[in-house]
């Protein structure tokens, strides 16, 4: 009953949208004027109202009359607008400032093995996007391997030794998805749709909660940023390739139309791939087929509160595991996301963010087309997963200093039947039925805080 009432209290905080600040401030994007790319880590001070621009170049400001704004970074050093330069800069959205040439004396420089991070982020780039398994793209990283039970499908990651329910793999720092397959033919890392991701985020080890818990770390997938255009305007990509080795073709496109206050998005792709050759010239089975199609819908509530709307739907076909007792028939994989995101200043509260989500997965498979002598049966597994949950996250500036706090409430379940006809044996002429999962679920709910200060 607890978690009910807990996610009934998450979803009405998503269509409850805050007004936590005394009116809608403004904004104005710091960009690069050589490259246009946005300035992060731009510390300013503005009256009693101070801060640092986000990841997309972006400061808000309550503007006051007679009042001049200072900035300050370390490479593009420290400048100062004036009352009239600040109303024609916040009138046009958009300032920029070039880098600031410095020079230093001679320096030694001693080189010490660094110590390594505890986040890491791999940005994603044209062939990662075309990539038909998220699971692969991981595989980039030193730290991560992946099991491989398929030749060209199925990659389930291991972070440092650390493998499937020790890791926690999520989208945009909520959503989830459960293997159906007993034998973990569809991974979660399976069911992420690379060509809407912009990076992934590696936290290693158990010392952050934000995300939820686990033992061995959390890979967190995310998504491309809303983006809106004073004027109504229609955009898009396609891409593809192909290898000669396994006949694989991959192809992805996205397209949409925007305007000041919307964002419509349409997404999908399509791989395809046979058998390939090692370096014997051995055939190896690999035959796959996996579709990818959804939309997302982006509306600007207020000048600086968005609410998403997704789902996307994956569907894997007739795919080939040599390594495992049976084959990959259909795997048909839904996910729903809303999820509401502000931003505020003149106060603490920084940004708030809050996601309700839902993935159901359908998975088939059996042995039908395994060449088996002696064939002593034939089988057949049917398995379905549901998730659903939510995650709601404020983010505080203390100064210099930033606290995360949050709730999440996360519910998984699993149901599956298999059939086995016995061919052979005793047991000839008999089926047997029996369930894979029995009716298993698991309720997380928590509360949680994470406190960054930079010394």
């Amino acid at each position: 009953m607890k978690a009910y009432l807990s996610l009934a209290f998450l979803i009405w905080s998503l269509f409850s949208i805050p007004t936590l600040a005394g009116g809608p401030p403004s904004s104005l994007k710091l960009l690069d004027a050589a490259d246009k790319k946005p300035i992060e880590g731009v510390i300013f001070h503005y009256g009693d109202q101070h801060g640092i621009s986000d990841p997309a170049g972006t400061v808000y400001l309550n503007i006051f009359e007679n009042q001049s704004l200072v900035f300050s970074h370390i490479a593009y050093g420290t400048w100062t607008l004036s009352d009239g330069e600040l109303a024609d800069a916040v009138k046009a959205g958009v300032l920029y400032r070039a880098q600031r040439p410095i020079e230093v004396q001679p320096v030694t420089v001693i080189h010490v093995h660094p110590r390594g991070e505890d986040v890491e982020q791999l940005a994603l780039g044209v062939e990662d996007k075309l990539s038909h398994d998220a699971g692969a793209i991981l595989n980039q990283n030193a730290a991560i391997s992946s099991i491989r039970k398929s030749g060209s499908y199925g990659f389930d990651p291991v972070f440092r030794g650390f493998k499937y329910d020790q890791l926690n793999l999520v989208i945009d720092g909520a959503q989830c998805a459960t293997a159906a397959c007993p034998n973990r033919m569809d991974p979660p890392a399976s069911q992420v749709a690379p060509n809407m991701m912009e990076r992934v985020e590696i936290l290693k080890g158990p010392h952050s909660f934000r995300y939820g818990t686990a033992f061995g770390g959390t890979v967190n997938f995310e998504s491309a940023p809303l983006s809106f255009s004073e004027r109504p305007q229609v955009y898009g990509r396609w891409s593809g390739s192909s290898e000669s080795n396994g006949g694989i073709y991959r192809t992805e496109g996205m397209g949409g139309f925007r305007g000041n206050r919307y964002n419509l998005n349409l997404f999908g792709s399509f791989s395809n791939g046979e058998d390939y050759e090692d370096g014997g010239g051995v055939a190896v089975p690999a035959r796959f087929q996996r579709a990818s199609a959804g939309a997302r819908l982006g509306v600007s509530v207020t000048e600086n509160q968005d609410l998403t709307l997704s789902v996307t739907h994956n569907n894997a076909q007739d795919t080939q595991f040599p390594a495992l007792p049976m084959d990959l028939r259909s795997d048909k994989t839904w996910l729903f996301n809303a999820r509401y995101e502000g931003h505020f200043s003149g106060g603490a509260l920084s940004r708030w963010s809050t996601t309700a989500f839902a993935t159901s997965v359908d998975h088939l498979m059996d042995n039908l087309d395994k060449v088996l002598v002696p064939r002593m049966m034939d089988a057949r597994t049917d398995a379905t997963t549901l998730n659903y949950g939510g995650r709601s996250e404020a983010t505080w500036m203390l100064g210099y200093a930033r606290l995360y706090t949050g709730l999440d409430l996360r519910v998984e379940k699993a149901e599956g039947d298999r059939t086995r006809s016995f061919l052979m044996g005793p047991m000839a002429g008999r089926t047997v039925y029996d369930n894979v999962w029995n009716g298993g679920e698991v309720a997380k709910a928590g509360a949680f805080g994470e406190y960054h200060r930079a010394f």
